[in-house]
């Protein structure tokens, strides 16, 4: 029966009464050197007890800001072997993970991780993902932290022994990449639709980073707006970006819209049924000068 420290030092001596037939001797040994020692023993052991089971985890380290912009890949952690490399034998060692690509398409993950200087991965989790599987998550994550990886660094080329967003992509095979031309016929209600990784909040950092405003907007001081109309692939990569309407006195704003969209950094793919599919979204872009 489980027992605790407090139930230990509430339960009560047992008191002793000695027959008159007792040795008197065996007795007090007993009672001074061999009892005392039993509860010490059991104290200790609650004691171990008590400590392991209230033991918590260490949080997790916090994710700053500035390493949250995960489509500036240059300074980021990478597999030494390369990621083609790390992602095919994921896929050659662990069959089911190959099978949950064969079913839905490329599989999406943005990964929140921290290498040492060493190149050991001592802190990874999910952040982001196009899946909901728990097993294949763990599979993920078992082989990220299997494996050495080269530090983060700074722009300035030190290495930072801090956590940071990392998108990886286990790719579906050629030509369950290619759109196919009832995707795009399907009603828009039965589709989940086309996302960035890590959120709209992520997708205005993107955008607020990697939009450089049309000079001469700017002298004017003339605040632009544009609709996007594109379309992202099965692959989820941003294609056939169209300005669907946008400031009128100020074209370059859509010029400049639509080349940080198709520069952008690969999205989740809409699904229907659970495969991955082509689909047209569109987005709203405005930005203003402030003074």
């Amino acid at each position: 029966m489980p027992f605790s420290v407090t139930q230990i030092f509430k339960n009560p001596s047992t008191n002793v009464f000695l027959h008159e037939k007792t040795k008197p001797t065996a007795v007090t040994i007993q009672n001074i050197i061999i009892k005392p020692l039993q509860k010490i023993l059991l104290t200790g052991l609650a004691l171990i007890i008590f400590f392991t089971a209230v033991r918590v985890e260490a949080k997790p380290p916090i994710l700053l800001s500035k390493n949250s912009h995960w489509w500036q890949t240059k300074y980021q952690p990478k597999p030494k072997q390369g990621w083609d490399t790390f992602t095919a034998n994921i896929k050659k060692y662990h069959p089911y993970v190959n099978q949950q690509v064969e079913e839905h398409g490329s599989i999406m993950l943005l990964i929140n991780m921290r290498v040492t200087k060493k190149g050991r991965v001592d802190f990874a989790e999910i952040w982001d993902s196009n899946t909901a599987d728990s097993l294949l998550k763990d599979t993920i994550l078992q082989a990220i932290k299997y494996n050495s990886f080269t530090p983060y660094q700074s722009h300035k080329g030190k290495q930072l022994i801090e956590n940071t967003l990392v998108l990886m992509e286990i790719p579906a095979e050629f030509d369950q990449l290619i759109t196919q031309p009832q995707d795009t016929t399907i009603p828009n209600k039965s589709i989940t639709p086309a996302r960035f990784l890590g959120g709209d909040a992520a997708f205005r950092d993107y955008i607020a980073n990697e939009f450089v405003y049309p000079s001469r907007c700017l002298d004017k001081n003339i605040a632009g707006y544009v609709r996007m109309r594109f379309m992202v692939n099965r692959n989820g990569v941003v294609t056939q970006c169209r300005i669907k309407e946008g400031t009128k006195n100020c074209p370059e704003f859509g010029l400049e819209a639509a080349r940080i969209l198709k520069a952008c950094p690969k999205w989740v793919p809409a699904t229907y049924n659970g495969k991955n599919i082509s689909a047209w979204f569109e987005v709203p872009i405005s930005l203003s000068v402030s003074n």
